[in-house]
């Protein structure tokens, strides 16, 4: 193999594979426009000219270290869910000596997603990713795969890639059906952004048990104020309410506030259930759909670390299972009696 040089460019290694600039080009953008020999026949000229066009070369180059590089994309990244998820993340890839970099991607539109994975596969600034609660298109899933980058999502179905994942549907009813059981006669939902796959999934398993014409209250976004505020909403536009399911614990939260404020009893007049079971929501007592966040982040620092050290390995996805944690926010069962899902094969 040739020394790696800073004075080679793409001419050069058009020359050595006897193709054009323009094809060098597609091939180093991973486009799917090039034939499975063309695109050998570069990567050969470029491994025999010792041409690398990423930036561990240059960080190497620079006696710097030459760890992978891991990027997880991840939306609503203040909201505590995604702190929950990225910590056994970081930790794991750590003890993997691979480094983790966290990018707050906005989910309302493709754009920003779009862009960030353009300046990744431009620069090769990173050797694999984790995309959370989003997916990509076929174009650009071919795009990762031929230029070797790996992926792998979390909390969000994508065919044909490794993912982990929960039944939010099931998650929905589940909790629908407790407070129903529990003797709400007419309950409501307070709903997370919809540009979200999980909360339309959410709000579906919330008809399904308690039919289409209950009220569902839509929150911006995943704060306490904003749990608060629809509350306050619901209760002005929907008063005798009397059983309130949240797609978000963090939402469940400002609701209990506002019925704090407004001399509701809970659970003796609206009973509340939750959805994540975060830290400290055995502390204010909060009846909730357990998710298991940690092996979201667990699963997926293992998996991609594995795709990175071992191209081509085979990781199966799974479907995680929810676990419905009774307190004292609804009424009965027992404080801490579980209602499980069986696993899914």
């Amino acid at each position: 193999m040739a020394a790696m040089s800073a004075e080679l460019t793409i001419y050069d290694i058009a020359t050595r594979a006897g193709v054009g600039i323009a094809t060098v080009s597609r091939v180093l953008n991973g486009s799917a426009r090039v034939s499975s020999a063309t695109r050998a026949a570069v990567q050969q000229a470029m491994h025999d000219l010792g041409f690398r066009p990423n930036r561990a070369a240059r960080r190497l180059a620079a006696g710097g270290p030459n760890r992978p590089r891991i990027a997880a994309l991840l939306p609503l990244f203040s909201s505590d869910f995604y702190f929950s998820v990225s910590r056994p993340m970081a930790q794991i890839l750590l003890a993997e000596d691979m480094d983790l970099v966290l990018f707050d991607i906005d989910i309302t539109g493709d754009e920003a997603k779009d862009r960030l994975l353009d300046r990744i596969i431009q620069e090769r600034s990173c050797e694999g990713v984790i995309f959370c609660s989003m997916g990509i298109g076929q174009d650009r899933q071919a795009q990762l795969l031929n230029l070797g980058i790996p992926f792998v999502c979390v909390d969000y179905h994508l065919p044909g890639a490794p993912c982990i994942t929960v039944d939010n549907v099931h998650g929905g009813a589940l909790a629908t059906r407790h407070v129903l059981a529990c003797g709400s006669a007419r309950p409501a939902l307070i709903n997370g952004p919809l540009t979200g796959i999980a909360f339309r999934d959410r709000l579906r398993g919330f008809q399904e048990a308690a039919g289409p014409d209950q009220p569902v209250i839509t929150a911006d976004i995943l704060t306490r104020e904003a749990g608060a505020a629809a509350c306050a909403n619901l209760l002005r536009r929907f008063p005798a309410t009397d059983g309130i399911v949240c797609a978000s614990d963090i939402l469940a939260v400002g609701v209990l506030e506002t019925l704090t404020k407004q001399g509701r009893q809970v659970p003796q007049d609206i009973q509340v259930v939750g959805f994540d079971d975060q830290p400290l929501m055995d502390f204010l007592g909060l009846t909730t759909v357990r998710q298991p966040m940690a092996d979201f982040g667990a699963w997926s620092a293992r998996s991609i670390a594995a795709l990175v050290r071992t191209p081509g390995t085979t990781v199966p996805s799974v479907e995680q299972p929810l676990a419905l944690i009774t307190r004292t926010t609804t009424r009965g069962p027992m404080p801490g009696e579980k209602l499980r899902k069986k696993n899914r094969r």
